[in-house]
C-alpha cells in the first residue's frame, strides 16, 4: 500500500509546486490606504436662536484601493462619548468625496470626534483616519430650575437609614442638552452637598426627561426639624440657574 502511494504523493506535491496559491483561494487583495484625508468644515458656530443647527460635514482624501471601498463616517460627542450619527458610502479609488451632514442640538457645545474608516471588497479593514469638529453656539440664557415639593420622613433607630427621593425639574432656553450639572448647596455656606441625576438610573424614573433625581439619606444622627437645600442647575456655559428651594422635615 505505501508503494502504491507514493506515486500520487508525488503528483499532488508537482501540482503545488507549479502554482502561485494553493488550488481555491484568489491572490490576497491589497488592504485600502488612505492619504491627504481632510474634514470640513473642522469648526461651526451657530449664530441664530434655532434649536438645532445642521452641520454640511464632508470628508475628502485619496483612496488607494482595487475594487470597490466601504467608506463609514462615525460622528461621536467628545462629552459623552455618544455616537451622534454614523454614514457610509461605496468608493472607489482615487480622489473621494463622502458627504456626511449632522444635527446638533444647540446646547450640545463643544468638540466631536470623527473616525474615518474603510473596509475593502474582500471585507477586510483597511486604513483609518481620525479628526475633530467643533461646534460653538451662542447661549440663551440660564438654566431654570423647580423644585418638587416638600417631603418628610421619620427619624430611623440606630443603625438604620430612611431614604427621601426629591427632584428638580430643569428647563434651559438653549435645550435640556445645554444643562451640564444640577447640584444641591447648602444655602448658609453655597457649599456642594450633592448632585441630582436625570440618568433613568436608581431613582431616577426616565432618563433625559428634564426630572433630575437625588435622594437623602437620614439616619439616627439627624435631630427632628426642617432642613433647607437649594437646587441650581448650570449650564455648559458656566451660567448657573437661580437656586430653587427644597426642604424637608424629620419627624
Amino acid at each position: 500500500m505505501p508503494v502504491a502511494l507514493r506515486p500520487v504523493v508525488a503528483l499532488v506535491a508537482l501540482t503545488l509546486a507549479g502554482c502561485d496559491a494553493a488550488p481555491g483561494f484568489a491572490d490576497e487583495v491589497p488592504r485600502p490606504a488612505l492619504a491627504d484625508v481632510a474634514l470640513t468644515p473642522t469648526a461651526f458656530a451657530l449664530d441664530t436662536d434655532a434649536p438645532r443647527a445642521t452641520v454640511p460635514l464632508a470628508v475628502t482624501g485619496t483612496l488607494d484601493a482595487q475594487g470597490p471601498v466601504e467608506v463609514r463616517v462615525l460622528v461621536r460627542y467628545a462629552e459623552t462619548d455618544s455616537l451622534v450619527t454614523e454614514t457610509v458610502a461605496e468608493v472607489a479609488g482615487g480622489a473621494f468625496r463622502v458627504e456626511a451632514p449632522v444635527v446638533l442640538p444647540r446646547g450640545a457645545v463643544g468638540p466631536y470626534s470623527v473616525r474615518v474608516t474603510t473596509e475593502g471588497a474582500d471585507g477586510r479593514a483597511g486604513d483609518q483616519a481620525s479628526a475633530v469638529l467643533d461646534f460653538a453656539a451662542a447661549n440663551l440664557g440660564p438654566p431654570t430650575v423647580v423644585a418638587s415639593a416638600p417631603g418628610s420622613v421619620a427619624r430611623p433607630a440606630e443603625g438604620r437609614v430612611a431614604r427621601l427621593p426629591f427632584t428638580a425639574t430643569v428647563t434651559d432656553p438653549d435645550g435640556r442638552e445645554n444643562v451640564r450639572a444640577v447640584v444641591a448647596v447648602d444655602p448658609e455656606t453655597g457649599g456642594v452637598i450633592g448632585r441630582l441625576f436625570d440618568d433613568g438610573e436608581e431613582s431616577d424614573a426616565t432618563a433625559d426627561d428634564g426630572r433630575y433625581t437625588a435622594v437623602i439619606e437620614v439616619t439616627a444622627d439627624f435631630e427632628p426639624g426642617t432642613y433647607a437645600l437649594d437646587l441650581v442647575a448650570i449650564d455648559r456655559a458656566g451660567a448657573q440657574s437661580e437656586p430653587a428651594p427644597y426642604a424637608f422635615t424629620v419627624r
